[in-house]
């Protein structure tokens, strides 16, 4: 099977479209044993998300090659004004079937990413993004007006050990090794093989970064799901299957801090600009994590 042969396929069959996909990709499937995925340049009207696309098509056909935890690719097509990608339909995980044995073998194939070695294409120069006198005023005082709006509600001392602190944070966070990352790593690009292996698909977010950055992003989107895991846990799974394949050693106390880290400053950055009007029990969700993750960090 190639993408014209799909593509015949599609004509004769009608287009069962799987799903619109995430940023107007179109997704079919042909005959329950492929997928073809389609993305326009002139329907996305961004350049931006088409190079992603484009990224994530070069990874399939060479960036990734040997990864062990990607999905089988048959045909690939990329111009400057099409991609096409088909590959083997999968069975998707269920939620609802969220065990140990499953968070162990998705950590499995995070861990096959973060040990993998980076492409020349990938590696990019990084310097910590620490932020100006000007800038932390700024977000100090916007975090001020959110407090004020709802009067002795809140108590906002911790924001000046926070504001003092945060550069030594940026720079600490910013000390965690630099992997592989998928960049998008959730419940929805995750596939089931046969034996019963995850494999990971959607790779347009592919790049360079911590680990801590695709577990943190994990947990975040399944609680946003309102389903609970045992984290501590599901990063030890990691870490054991890390080691094993790298030799590595990473614990929970250090993911967790990097994890709470990077949600201080994103916090503390950026937050404040999104919860005038908000009612105290949001405010206080926010606020309230943003200072007990900032415990022993500052």
């Amino acid at each position: 099977m190639n993408i014209e042969n799909a593509e015949i396929y599609l004509k004769k069959n009608g287009k069962k479209l799987l799903t619109g996909g995430k940023s107007r990709a179109r997704v079919y499937d042909i005959g329950g044993a492929y997928v073809l995925k389609q993305i326009y340049r002139a329907e996305l009207g961004d350049d931006a998300l088409y190079e992603a696309y484009q990224k994530e098509a070069w990874w399939y056909a060479a960036g990734g090659r040997g990864l062990g935890c990607l999905p089988a690719v048959f045909d690939l097509r990329n111009t400057k004004d099409e991609i096409s990608i088909l590959m083997k339909r999968y069975q998707v995980p269920s939620r609802q079937e969220i065990n140990a044995d499953l968070l162990e073998k998705i950590m499995r194939s995070l861990a096959l990413v973060h040990a993998a070695e980076i492409p020349p294409l990938l590696k990019q120069p990084h310097t910590a993004q620490l932020l100006s006198e000007k800038e932390i005023c700024v977000s100090m005082e916007g975090w001020y007006a959110v407090l004020e709006e709802h009067p002795g509600a809140f108590d906002g001392a911790p924001l000046e050990r926070i504001a003092g602190a945060m550069n030594r944070i940026i720079l600490w966070h910013d000390s965690e090794e630099t992997v592989l990352n998928h960049g998008d790593f959730h419940w929805d690009n995750l596939l089931l093989d046969e034996s019963g292996a995850i494999l990971i698909c959607d790779w347009q977010g592919v790049g360079t970064g911590a680990a801590s950055g695709d577990l943190s992003f994990f947990f975040s989107r399944l609680r946003g799901d309102g389903i609970r895991i045992n984290e501590r846990e599901t990063v030890e799974a990691y870490g054991r299957e890390l080691k094993q394949l790298s030799g590595k050693k990473v614990t929970w106390a250090e993911i967790d801090g990097h994890i709470r880290a990077a949600n201080v400053i994103t916090s503390f950055i950026c937050w404040h600009e999104y919860l005038h009007g908000s009612d105290e029990g949001r405010v206080r969700e926010i606020y309230g994590k943003m200072v007990a993750d900032s415990v022993g960090l500052c």
